[in-house]
């Protein structure tokens, strides 16, 4: 027992003073945006300002200008004996920079998803579905863009 506790009390003292930060803390300093253009499909290009919830304002020595272009596509990837498609590639790509005041590109990236969805001779449900796939890439990309922004903005 006495073992447990010291080997537990140990181990507490040496990470508590190891360093370690989380990359993930509340009290970050927002990315002041002055303006956004993004460009492809109107409601993915809506979500995704929605979504990054830049803050407007601020020092203008921090202040940067956010463009992007969304592309997304969908491609058959099995088809079955009738020749009819039974499952679609749905991918969405979203190249983005972001630019001084100047209009220096300061950071630029690429980051595509995509995911398999099975297609049914519903047209209709297919589309929800599809647009549901979309929203959830679109999320993932989301944070992707957040996480590498706040480290190599700041």
């Amino acid at each position: 027992m006495k073992t447990r506790i010291f080997i537990t009390l140990f181990l507490t003292i040496l990470i508590a003073n190891c360093g370690f930060s989380p990359i993930y803390i509340s009290n970050q300093k927002p990315i002041n945006v002055l303006k956004v253009e993004i460009i492809g499909d109107k409601n993915l290009a809506f979500e995704l300002e929605k979504k990054l919830n830049f803050t407007k304002g601020g020092s203008s020595a921090d202040q940067y200008s956010f463009k992007a272009q969304i592309y997304d596509s969908s491609e058959s990837s099995l088809i079955d004996s009738r020749g009819i498609p039974t499952e679609e590639i749905i991918k969405l790509t979203i190249s983005y920079q972001f630019e001084d005041k100047n209009g220096v590109t300061v950071y630029q990236d690429s980051i595509s998803k995509d995911k398999r969805v099975a297609v049914t001779d519903n047209i209709p449900n297919n589309n929800l579905v599809k647009n549901n796939e979309k929203r959830q890439l679109l999320d993932s990309i989301v944070q992707n863009i957040s996480f590498k922004t706040r480290l190599m903005l700041k």
